[in-house]
């Protein structure tokens, strides 16, 4: 799954190169008038199948084609890429999933072309043909304020990103590049029914997509696995395939006896369910900076990942190829709503730096202002962006994260409720008191309360949380109890992680004397007392020293 493939296209010319296996749902078809490559997990290929009475996916999908152009895509549900070469109308078709999980970048410059599931093979493609690639500096301090970059922007200047749902079409003629989306989360009819109805219609399209995930297992003749924390959204997946008679083993990486072990545990007992965990205690794990770097491929903080990372690192192999989670749930169901009505977009739930904002401030006010909705700019920016690091993480292992709550029907849906329902959670909490009251039975980590009444959680934010945390730091004296990942408390109290990050700064700050006002700002960064500035001043010199040196 991790290798991907590249295309280079120029003046009558036109190679590519699959680096992937025939596993998972992935193929290659080539013959001389036409060459399809898709590598990933076709969640409905089975669907799909029987719909069209074939046994043959390939065929099945090249006469589709034929028939239908670049809008088959629109038929793929899961975690998937590809590109179509078409001779015959010389046309090339590269294109990601709806969620953008499976990246593809892609450059232009004169008749030079290259696409390619790797940012940093594809910068080293780019060197191989003697072009100079230059750090787009801007999106450097868009990392630095919101965590991860914004839209379609990568830190290689006039490199791009494929944005989700979408797929690039090249003219092999002209060498035009055009971007068509397939998969339009910003067209979303309004829901006009009651809110009876549309908690029974969410749970019922739920439902499907856990079904979905879980019988592509059995497919593939592997055990079930899934991810389960003291959240709501990964609770609510065990538990919707519990209650659909599947039994999935049980995963489960935090700070030791934190509430996401005690809370996951507890739910993995009550339903005999097989539980594995890893500790992520002491931290030594943030010192493997180059290598989630590496992954991230500046475009997201490596720290978002790194834990994750560690986790599976640790996890002792087993039959799995599928990484079943709650990704996206608490985001698209009120997590993006700021107010209880549709409002234009702005910093707040995105910013996790204001430093250096003004800086890029009216660039980035362009496109806040290009969007109507706060809700769909943080779903594009924010989830699939920022949040899906994980996936690239887990791909680097050769697992495959899928997630029920990021499924075509469940976005559309989800978006399509007004937002004055989805705000502070309100209709997640019907949903999940009308369609899964067990899962209320246990705390919720996120307000140390249980999920059965929405002042619960009110109160919990404002007021349980915070006298848990001033009871464990100065009463118990254990800061580390405080947090899924403590980095702080991690990076405190180690001198190995502190000398590690020291050196490691030294080492490298010489690769921004080019630029000397970022050189500046980063330093100004890691002369913080704050581990999570530090942090960032490191991941700049880490791009740094992964693409321009």
């Amino acid at each position: 799954m991790r290798n991907g493939f590249k295309i280079f296209v120029a003046e009558n010319e036109i190679k590519s190169s699959v680096f992937f296996e025939d596993e998972y749902d992935s193929f290659v078809v080539k013959n001389e008038s036409l060459e399809i490559a898709i590598q990933g997990v076709i969640l409905n290929k089975k669907e799909l199948m029987q719909t069209h009475r074939t046994s043959d996916f390939t065929s099945f999908f090249v006469d589709l084609y034929k028939k239908s152009s670049w809008s088959v895509i629109k038929e793929l549900e899961g975690e998937f890429s590809g590109y179509i070469i078409d001779r015959i109308k010389q046309r090339l078709f590269v294109f990601t999933n709806p969620t953008a999980t499976q990246k593809v970048f892609y450059y232009k410059e004169n008749k030079n072309i290259f696409f390619d599931t790797s940012l940093v093979r594809l910068s080293q493609s780019i060197k191989e043909k003697n072009i100079l690639i230059t750090p787009d500096l801007n999106v450097i301090y868009e990392l630095i304020a919101f965590g991860n970059v914004l839209l379609d922007h990568t830190p290689l200047k006039n490199v791009k990103k494929i944005m989700d749902g979408n797929v690039i079409i090249l003219n092999l003629k002209d060498l035009m590049i055009h971007s068509y989306s397939y998969f339009d989360v910003t067209i979303s009819k309004p829901y006009s029914g009651n809110k009876k109805d549309a908690v029974d219609q969410l749970n019922y399209i739920f439902r499907n997509g856990v079904k979905l995930e879980y019988e592509k297992d059995i497919q593939y003749g592997m055990t079930h696995f899934s991810l389960l924390s003291g959240g709501l959204d990964s609770r609510m997946s065990v538990l919707a395939a519990v209650n659909q008679d599947y039994k999935p083993n049980i995963f489960c990486f935090s700070q030791s006896d934190y509430f996401d072990q005690t809370i996951s545990q507890k739910i993995a007992k009550d339903y005999d369910l097989n539980y594995s965990f890893v500790p992520l205690d002491g931290g030594t794990f943030l010192k493997k900076i180059d290598e989630l770097t590496t992954i991230s491929e500046g475009c997201s903080l490596y720290t978002g990942g790194i834990h994750v990372y560690h986790a599976f690192e640790k996890l002792k192999s087993n039959n799995r190829k599928i990484i079943h989670s709650g990704l996206s749930g608490d985001t698209i169901l009120g997590g993006f709503v700021s107010e209880p009505k549709r409002k234009k977009p702005d910093y707040k739930l995105l910013l996790v730096n204001k430093t250096f904002l003004h800086k890029i401030e009216n660039r980035v006010n362009v496109i806040l202002n290009s969007y109507e909705s706060e809700e769909i700019f943080l779903l594009r920016n924010r989830t699939y962006n920022r949040i899906v690091l994980g996936s690239q993480v887990l791909k680097n292992f050769n697992h495959c994260q899928t997630s029920a709550f990021m499924t075509k029907d469940f976005t559309q849906f989800a978006l399509s409720l007004p937002e004055s329902w989805k705000y502070n959670h309100e209709f997640y909490f019907l949903w999940l008191n009308t369609h899964c009251k067990e899962s209320s039975k246990y705390l919720w980590e996120k307000t140390l309360t249980k999920p059965n009444a929405l002042w619960k959680k009110k109160w919990g934010e404002i007021v349980n949380k915070k006298f848990y945390k001033a009871y464990i730091n100065y009463i118990l004296k254990k800061p580390e109890l405080t947090s899924m990942y403590p980095y702080q408390v991690y990076y405190n109290n180690s001198k190995d992680i502190q000398n590690y990050y020291d050196n490691y700064f030294k080492e490298n700050i010489w690769r921004l004397e080019h630029y000397p006002e970022l050189k500046s700002d980063v330093e100004f960064l890691f002369s913080q007392k704050d581990f999570f500035q530090k942090s960032q001043a490191v991941n700049v010199l880490a791009i740094f020293k992964l693409f321009f040196n």
